[in-house]
């Protein structure tokens, strides 16, 4: 079996490659999809480029060491629930003060159960999404700050924005809400949620749509229902309206009913769009 050492100016430890953890209750550790994780803002050749955070994997993730990395990661495989799964790359430091502690363990192909809260919960949350000053961060789906201790520095990767400027690893970007809502039984992914197993597609949507489809559309949809645009953005039903995290200067928001066909208008224009039931108990109803 291979080891290889992570050390960090906390202390060294020894990895077995195909060693596995549990992520504790009160742990929130970062997985990114580049193995460059340096937490940096970056300015490219061809632009605005940020080493990619995937998601922030909740407490009771399995994560196996499959490989050691160059550029001080960790690549590990993840099993966040039966259904939402990844490889990916934890900064090598980041996992040494985040994981030091944790006992292996004997790695379970079954994955956490994860059940979907019923359909009055799922509701209750997005309520408290949309009545609660939410921030948004880009990759995030935890509403608890990871616990860097000065470790490292996460900027926004929005290149409209002026600098490099920090945010917390705290908060929702637009998939992220599902992520959390659907217990982490949703990928934290446009793409992949445009193209949802699990899911039904209701309609397809694009801007050739008339107006009295779209207000046929609206009057159809069911609270936790989402429109999705894949690699651009989701959008959640909620009484009439939509919910969203919309953006670092917005955090999460609510468009209420008055204003979903103009917003919903807006996001066709960016490309052709699905409706998708996802909820178990709408789901049963069709």
């Amino acid at each position: 079996m291979v080891l290889f050492i992570v050390c960090s100016r906390l202390s060294c430890f020894a990895l077995s490659i195909g060693e596995t953890f549990v992520i504790s209750e009160d742990k929130y550790i970062p997985l990114f999809a580049s193995e460059g994780t340096n937490f940096e803002y970056e300015a490219g050749p061809h632009g605005t480029n940020c080493y990619d955070l995937d998601t922030v994997l909740p407490p009771g993730t399995f994560v196996k060491v499959l490989d050691e990395e160059k550029n001080s990661t960790v690549h590990v495989f993840c099993k966040v629930s039966e259904s939402c799964s990844s490889n990916g790359f934890i900064h090598a430091k980041f996992f040494e003060h985040s994981m030091r502690n944790l006992n292996s363990s004997v790695f379970d192909s079954t994955a956490p159960a994860r059940d979907i809260p019923n359909f009055q919960e799922t509701c209750k949350m997005l309520n408290s999404y949309g009545e609660t000053k939410i921030p948004y961060a880009w990759g995030c789906n935890n509403l608890d700050e990871v616990n860097l201790e000065g470790l490292y520095t996460f900027v926004c990767k929005n290149s409209n924005d002026q600098g490099n400027i920090p945010y917390r690893c705290v908060g929702v970007d637009c998939s992220g809400i599902l992520h959390r809502i659907s217990s982490w039984t949703l990928p934290h992914s446009t793409g992949q949620l445009y193209n949802l197993s699990q899911g039904k597609c209701l309609y397809e949507l694009d801007e050739k749509t008339s107006d009295d489809e779209l207000h046929m559309v609206l009057r159809a949809m069911r609270d936790t229902d989402f429109i999705v645009c894949p690699k651009v953005h989701v959008i959640i039903s909620l009484h009439g309206g939509f919910i969203e995290a919309k953006g670092r200067n917005y955090g999460v928001v609510y468009t209420d009913a008055t204003h979903a066909m103009r917003r919903l208008r807006k996001l066709i224009k960016r490309g052709i769009v699905r409706v998708i039931r996802w909820h178990p108990k709408l789901l049963q109803e069709i």
